[in-house]
């Protein structure tokens, strides 16, 4: 039997500030009930600035922020129920904000009940990060 893969581009931000970073936390699949990245799943015919942008708008309310770099882009294959599987390709940006935003919000159902919250670098393991963050936090040398 052959394997369906279906394959989702998403690009995501790491904002960081202070020793901490900028993470939702997360409660849909693949990696359900962790910490992660803003962002998400490109739309058709949407550049890449275009779907940072939106997703990042989305899911914290930001909507002036600067990219410093291309962070590094993050692959992972995820199981999906018998014969299919998903191709998470994820672009992640190092990106800034200033002033530090604390009132974050969103309506984005992706979001559970833990919100959007700036957490210490230093409190962080793989255990309770999407595979993409730590990804993320290694490539920015900050692990």
């Amino acid at each position: 039997m052959q394997t369906e893969v279906r394959l989702r581009v998403a690009v995501l931000g790491l904002f960081v500030a202070d020793n901490q970073v900028l993470l939702l936390h997360q409660m849909t699949d693949p990696e359900p009930n962790c910490w992660d990245l803003p962002g998400g799943g490109l739309q058709p015919q949407e550049t890449l600035m275009e779907g940072l942008a939106r997703e990042i708008r989305e899911e914290t309310g930001i909507t002036d922020f600067q990219v410093e770099r291309l962070l590094t882009i993050a692959e992972k294959f995820f199981p999906q129920g018998e014969g299919k599987m998903l191709h998470a390709l994820n672009i992640i940006y190092q990106c800034r904000v200033e002033p530090k935003p604390t009132n974050l919000s969103s309506d984005d159902p992706e979001v559970g009940p833990l919100g959007i919250q700036w957490l210490a670098i230093a409190t962080l393991t793989p255990q309770m990060c999407s595979n993409r963050v730590w990804a993320a936090l290694q490539a920015a040398g900050l692990v």
